[in-house]
This record gives structure tokens, sequence and C-alpha cells, in this order.
């Protein structure tokens, strides 16, 4: 039965895309990137509309924006300009506790100009619903003709046939140019591979154990005082894919003619708690369901009540200690070397002062040997580096001060015990 008291609603992002500008005279490619010493990973081939498909990583080196550009239907005959793309937060990316502030701080670093918002999904992920009904239950009686749904007339249903009866595991409404699209699936079952008996999608899985839903992160599994047993978590999703700038519609109590406006704009999600409150106004609308009377309209059927919005709501937090979870299993914590590996080869590539280019191959060679890419427990190798990487940035921009004076001196304003030391 519903709790007010306790529960804790798993809701996320899982999709967020913008359309936007890049500067005019100022090509954000993925040389771009590169320069400015970000990873970026590019795919061979771009999309029907973009030439150029390419990823950028953060400063971690875990994949951040998908980005892609150059339209091939530009000029006095096209229908973009040369400078418009979209760009799209990795899967990931969007279950960070700050996913919208991060897409915000891109923009304005980069100097993007947004356009608008071309599709953000927002999910809920549960076991039962809020008076404890069972989702797969619940869906094979809305198939039945048990419920009828108000708004939304479109459906798509898969399952299986079995001797048995049929099992249904997803269920979606509207049509791929409907302004609101809606999903409800069973979520373990998607993760789940059956060649590896392993489940995918660790950030997922890390949102799972937050909440409660799970207690094993690797095996989505949970205890109860009868046992262990595998949760079937099920997800209801609604997608916003709106072509109007700063607002989309939806529909009211399934009348066609009659709408309402919500705006669509960044600060609407930038934060778990705004994310649930648009996750409830949409549930209202487009996950709204009746007892089915034979005879009577729905309109004056009585609510089936799936999800109580009233008294105490809360969401998950995520706190920066948890980060290394949602960047996935296995990861090297190498990676921020890796960054800086990049930018010292491509500071050499630019320079030919000897002192510059000699103490750049020295850290090179650091970075690269197994010592140092095993032994992160001393904080004298990687703070060096930090070190070298805040002095080439300040040659970079037109210091005049020598190499090895300049390092010392921030090394002595990083306080570090190893004052001694050369490069």
């Amino acid at each position: 039965m519903y709790d007010q008291e306790q529960i804790v609603r798993c809701v996320n992002l899982d999709w967020f895309e913008l359309h936007a500008l890049e500067p005019m005279n100022d090509p954000h490619d993925a040389e771009f990137f590169s320069r400015a010493g970000l990873i970026v990973s590019v795919r061979e081939y771009g999309t029907r509309v973009y030439r150029q498909m390419f990823t950028v990583k953060d400063a971690d080196g875990n994949p951040f924006i998908e980005v892609r550009r150059e339209p091939f239907s530009t000029g006095s005959i096209g229908i973009h300009t040369p400078n418009e793309c979209h760009l799209r937060l990795v899967n990931a990316a969007c279950y960070y506790e700050d996913a919208v502030q991060r897409v915000r701080d891109f923009l304005d670093t980069y100097h993007y100009t947004l356009l608008r918002l071309t599709r953000v999904d927002i999910c809920l992920d549960f076991e039962k619903f809020d008076e404890g009904d069972d989702p797969a239950k619940f869906l094979r009686r809305y198939l039945q003709n048990k419920f009828a749904k108000i708004n939304q007339g479109n459906i798509t249903a898969h399952g299986t046939d079995r001797w048995d009866g049929q099992v249904w595991n997803s269920v979606s409404w509207g049509s791929p140019t409907s302004a609101i699209g809606t999903k409800f699936y069973n979520k373990t079952l998607e993760m789940y591979d059956p060649a590896s008996n392993t489940y995918k999608k660790p950030h997922i899985r890390f949102a799972w154990l937050k909440c409660g839903l799970i207690d094993d992160f690797h095996n989505c599994t949970k205890k109860t005082a009868n046992g262990q047993y595998t949760p079937q978590i099920w997800r209801v999703e609604f997608s916003i894919r709106s072509a109007v700038k700063r607002w989309f519609r939806i529909e009211l109590n399934g009348h066609e003619r009659k709408f309402q406006s919500i705006h669509n704009t960044l600060d609407m999600y930038d934060s778990r708690d705004k994310l649930l409150t648009m996750f409830a106004a949409l549930s209202q609308h487009y996950f709204h369901f009746k007892y089915y009377t034979s005879g009577v309209t729905k309109y004056e059927c009585p609510d089936k009540v799936l999800f109580r919005w009233t008294g105490q709501q809360t969401t998950y937090k995520v706190g920066r200690e948890d980060m290394v979870h949602l960047l996935g299993e296995g990861r090297k914590q190498i990676r921020p070397l890796d960054t800086l590996l990049k930018k010292l080869r491509e500071y050499q590539q630019t320079h030919t002062r000897k002192d510059l280019h000699d103490a750049a191959q020295i850290l090179i060679q650091a970075i690269e040997g197994e010592n140092i890419k095993s032994d992160m427990r001393n904080p004298f190798s990687y703070d060096e580096l930090l070190t070298l990487q805040r002095v080439l940035s300040m040659k970079a921009d037109g210091c005049k001060t020598d190499v090895v004076v300049l390092m010392n001196e921030v090394r002595q304003l990083l306080k570090l015990n190893d004052k001694t030391a050369t490069f």
C-alpha cells in the first residue's frame, strides 16, 4: 500500500536533446574540441541530416555530449543554416544530479545559441504501483479491456504468446509525430543480457540501488525475510517532442481541441525534484486510466488510481562521492592523465622552444610509464602533473616567465612537500 512518509521516487532524465547554433565564424568540429583539450570520439559517418557526428568526453574521459553538425541542406535552396547543430546528452550523463546544469555550462563555455529542446524523456522506475498493484498484471488487465485510457488512442504492445496465454512486457501510446509519447515497460527485462547473464547500464542500476529498488548492484537482486529475489522493475516514460520554442502542449481529458501549454526550457528540468513535478503533471494526463464499464462513457467511469501525488514526495540524491558509480564499472581512474597526455602532445607540436619541448617530453614519458599508472596512491605524481598543466596553460596565454621558474612558483602555491624536484 501507498505510504506517503516513506516513498522515494526513482525519477530521471533518459534522453535530453536540443537544437542549437554554433558560432558562425568558429566551426565547432571535432578538431575544435580536441584543441580545447577534450577527448573526442568521431563516428565515420553522419546522419540523414548532418554530415558530422562525434561524442565529446568530459574531463574524466567519460562520454558526455553527442554532437551532430554541418547539415547537408543549406544555402539558398536549403532548409538549414550552416551553423545549425543538434546536441544530445549521452544516456549515462542524463542520470547525473546536475545533468542539465552541465548542458547549460557547455553551451555557455563554447558560445552556442540554444534554439529549442527537441526531445526530453522523463521516466519513473518502480516495482509496484502506489496502491500495491503489480505492473505486469495491470498491463494484462488493461489489454483485456478491464481499463480504458484517457488521451492517446494509438497503441503498440509487445510480448510473447505462450501456451498458457500472452505475456506482455511493454506498451506505448501516441504516434511518432505526437508531441507527447508514453511508454510503459519492464525495464529489468530490457536491461538483461542473456548472452552474458548480466545486466547492462550500470548508471540505471545505481539509481535503483540508491532508491532501494535493489540491494545488489551487480545482480539486480533484493533480499527479504523470505530470501533473495530479482524484482521486476517497470518504467513509465514520457517523451516530450516539441517543434515549438520554449513550450509544448498537452491534451486535456482526451479532447483533441483542448490543450494546455507547459514551459519547455532548461530550467524546467535542472533538478530531480523538478523532474518529479513534470512527471506528475504528465502522468495525470497521459497515464490516466478508468475502470471500463459497458455502455458508460469513459469520463463517467471511476478512476483507476496508480500513482498518488498528494502528501510528501521525495527523490533520491547523488553526491560527489557517488560519481564513480555513475561513471560505470571498470573505468580506469587514469582518465584525467590520458587527457593531460593528449594536451602535452599537442603542446609539443605547436611549440619549438627546446626547454618547453623537453619539459613536456619528461611528463609524457612519466605518464606513459607503468609506475605512475599503477601507483595512483602517490599524491605527488598527480599533483606535479596538475602543476605542469597549469604552467602550460599559463605559457599558452602568453606568460613570459621561464618555464622552470614558473613551475616552482606554482608548486609553492600548491604547497607541495617535495619542493626540491626539478624538471
